[in-house]
């Protein structure tokens, strides 16, 4: 049996580490080796006294980082490595940030998608999807590879500056025909690479931070069989989308200072969590009388999900693109805003039509929100794809499709809903965290002078989604705050229901006698630890109340 001995590190030892130091060569022996190791094999590897390693075997059984096997006489990894690694992965923002895109993709490709992070002159994949990982015994293991030898790594070059890529590639014999690599994914957008013997090509695109610095790359296999030219192209354009997506997710604001660290008392027992499966993104969830099922979104993914209370039985339908707000028509079809406009779809048979796009002229743009109004005009906010405020607008849409743009360069729209008498409307805006309440002329779209009516704080969260009640009163989801809130038309805060997820997004009422709140809610957006510590993050949950909601309104676009 071949083993490789634990590469040395070139920096300078670290006074009086040396012990420690030996302790870690023994574990990476042990970890990397291609099979479980016997006491022979690894002295062989690190080369140290009997006594020595007997004692240091000792010690790395003793704090669970080694196990034994009487039985075989090897040695194998402990389980706390596997703790310490599964609390890094769920502390890692870039998985989070890229997680949607990786399962999107697989889905889209049919192959595994991975998520690639460069260590010093190498790659490794940090994360993967795998698309038929439920059907296959195959435990999949990728390499860590140089950073000039794999898509992955080109991608991560191109997007570095010019004395950075320099530097990592100075030394290399090639240096010459990886530059032409990299220009060729710089004017791509993304990195194609193809093993020396034909066998394996790699195509990748850079996930990169809002300073535009790149933090992984997102990349898909193909094989020497299905590496067609037209078919690698087509996966870069995916991968492309796919990777801008993640940098947005990674630029979010995830507003740690609004994120409680525990639930603000005890989780109310009316909350009973669906048998929905996780979100990534749950969002904009709209009661279909016609239908007697709760539709929603998950944003990012992205999908259409509905839910049907009689048989307790969820469904998803992914969506070619990411899609921000959902709304009903009457005849039983569904409104659905994109990233590219304002669609009709039908979900019988998944098609999908255009009706019209108020920002065809904004490309970086995306639609965050839908509500429909009592006169059946379609409100809606569009925003940055990379969350940078103040580059959405939200609209007016009459149902035969005149549109106004109400506000221009907003923060970054979130959720509306309108009082009882219609004359107030409430937005919330994630910008700066603030519910408000705009007097508004339905008939003319005309807007007043907004005012807070509910504002963000670090004890309770910020407001996101809202609904209206039967009395007049305003549900609040508060982001970040376990909680969702009932508070009066004057603003008072009357009721406060604790929730299992500290990220509840929307909230709307349903059921037989709109007396049930589906709330959703995300686990992207959560800062380190926290799904292990709310792990019912990213389901819907339904809460009966004693007061009924409203019935929705309807677009009925002509």
């Amino acid at each position: 049996m071949e083993t490789t001995r634990p590469r040395e590190n070139s920096e300078v030892d670290v006074p009086g580490t040396q012990a420690l130091m030996r302790g870690l060569d023994v574990l990476m022996a042990i970890g990397m080796a291609p099979e479980p190791l016997r006491f022979a094999d690894i002295q062989r590897v690190v080369q140290l006294p009997k006594g020595t390693l007997h004692r240091l075997l000792a010690a790395l059984q003793r704090q669970r980082l080694l196990r034994f096997d009487d039985r075989t006489r090897q040695y194998h990894v402990g389980s706390r490595v596997f703790d310490l690694a599964r609390r890094t992965l769920d502390q890692s923002g870039i998985i989070r940030a890229a997680k949607p895109e990786l399962t999107r993709i697989a889905r889209l490709l049919g192959r595994p998608a991975c998520l690639y992070v460069r260590d010093g002159r190498d790659v490794f994949v940090l994360d993967f999807e795998d698309p038929d990982a439920a059907n296959s015994p195959m435990v999949r293991i990728w390499p860590r590879q140089a950073v000039d030898s794999c898509a992955a790594g080109l991608a991560m070059l191109a997007a570095l500056g010019p004395d950075q890529r320099a530097n990592l590639i100075r030394d290399h014999s090639e240096a010459s025909q990886i530059e032409v690599g990299i220009d060729l994914s710089r004017a791509l957008g993304y990195a194609l690479h193809t093993e020396r013997d034909g066998g394996t090509t790699s195509v990748a695109a850079a996930v990169v931070n809002p300073d535009g610095y790149p933090v992984a790359a997102i990349s898909c296999p193909f094989d020497g069989l299905d590496g067609k030219a037209e078919l690698l192209h087509e996966a870069g354009r995916a991968l492309i989308e796919g990777a801008r997506r993640a940098s947005g997710n990674a630029g979010m604001s995830q507003g740690v200072s609004h994120i409680l660290p525990t639930a603000p008392g005890k989780i109310d027992p009316r909350v009973v969590p669906l048998p929905t499966g996780r979100d990534f993104m749950g969002e904009n969830p709209v009661w279909s009388p016609r239908t007697s099922r709760l539709y929603w979104l998950d944003i990012l993914a992205p999908a259409l999900r509905f839910y049907d209370p009689a048989t307790r039985l969820s469904h998803r339908v992914d969506l070619p693109e990411l899609v921000g707000g959902l709304a009903l028509r009457p005849d039983g079809r569904l409104v659905l805003l994109g990233r590219h406009g304002i669609f009709e779809f039908t979900p019988e048979t998944e098609d999908l039509k255009l009706l019209v796009s108020p920002e065809a002229d904004r490309p970086d743009n995306r639609f965050n929100t839908a509500a429909v109004d009592a006169l059946g005009n379609l409100w809606a906010g569009t925003m940055a794809i990379n969350h940078e405020p103040g580059q959405g607008s939200f609209y007016r849409i009459t149902p035969d499709l005149r549109i106004r743009r109400t506000f221009e360069r907003t923060g970054l729209p979130k959720n509306a809903a309108w009082s009882l008498d219609r004359r107030t409307l409430y937005l919330s805006d994630g910008g700066d965290g603030v519910l408000r309440r705009y007097p508004v002329a339905l008939a003319s779209g005309e807007i007043g002078q907004g005012s807070p009516f509910v504002n963000g704080a670090a004890e309770m969260g910020v407001p996101n989604g809202i609904c209206v009640d039967s009395q007049g009163h305003i549900w609040v989801a508060m982001l970040g705050g376990w909680a969702i809130h009932r508070y009066t038309p004057k603003g008072e805060l009357v009721e406060r229901i604790v929730l299992p997820v500290p990220m509840p997004t929307n909230l709307c009422f349903g059921g037989r006698d709109l007396r049930t709140l589906f709330v959703t809610s995300t686990y992207l957006r959560l800062p380190p630890g926290y799904s292990t510590l709310a792990p019912l993050s990213g389901t819907v949950l339904e809460i009966e109340v004693d007061v009924p909601g409203m019935p929705p309104n309807l677009f009925a676009a002509k």
